[in-house]
């Protein structure tokens, strides 16, 4: 049994938990770590002061985690007190003897502007994804990617317009001299990009102009994210 507390969600996550770490419930903590990441916090903390292993299944975990976070939404994972040696020869993963110095190490990290809004699933949140995307630009110091950033947004929310059909949330955040550009909706189907008989139901323009994009499932549904970056595209979506 495992129990996940999640203790607070930013400017950075924390999650508590208490129980055993094993195959089944390295499940539970996935989703857990899922939703947290999802709203884009500057670090994710686990105190694992109360856990214990119950096989050799953590580690590679946290491995996992920590690139995948380190790709998106480009966040460190913070690990205090694990039950087990954890090596830290993956960038993105820190390791701390207690949950206090990981708290502290996140609390240091600067917080990323960003800018949100909810929108409906209609035809019209894409114009409106279009304004709040140049109006970011604009506000991060970024004006040179306004235009691909807009893109990359109403690609996005028409994604959702036509098969999430949910209401989403749209989210553009600095990172670095790149703008992470998301949308969250209630459809748990990840996106793909479309094949000769499948048109329209990818998201081919935003694999050919973004300098990375992927989802993250969630409990409640998904992320769609896109990097707009000056760097030149050429990473393959993965979830």
């Amino acid at each position: 049994m495992l129990v996940c507390h999640v203790r607070r969600t930013q400017p950075f996550a924390v999650i508590a938990m208490a129980g055993t770490l094993d195959q089944d419930t390295l499940i539970q903590a996935g989703v857990t770590v899922a939703d947290c990441l999802a709203a884009q916090p500057e670090a994710v903390v686990l105190d694992l002061g109360d856990t214990r292993c119950a096989d050799e299944r953590l580690v590679p975990w946290l491995h996992r985690a920590a690139v995948s976070a380190s790709r998106w939404p480009a966040v460190p994972i913070m690990v205090a007190a694990p039950p087990c040696p954890v090596s830290v020869d993956h960038a993105g993963l820190s390791v701390f003897d207690d949950v206090a110095m990981a708290e502290k190490a996140a609390e240091a990290l600067p917080v990323s502007p960003r800018r949100s809004v909810s929108l409906p699933p209609t035809p019209a949140s894409c114009a409106r994804a279009r304004d709040l995307a140049q109006r970011a630009c604009t506000a991060f110091g970024l004006p040179r990617l306004g235009q691909l950033a807009q893109l990359l947004a109403s690609e996005l929310a028409a994604n959702a317009v036509t098969h999430a059909r949910t209401e989403m949330e749209l989210t553009l955040r600095r990172c670095g001299e790149g703008v992470i550009v998301a949308v969250r909706d209630g459809d748990p189907r990840l996106p793909h990009e479309s094949g000769p008989e499948d048109r329209g139901a990818g998201l081919e323009l935003v694999s050919a102009m973004a300098t990375d994009w992927g989802s993250l499932l969630t409990s409640g549904g998904k992320v769609v994210w896109a990097l707009a970056s000056v760097r030149p595209p050429g990473r393959v979506a993965a979830s």
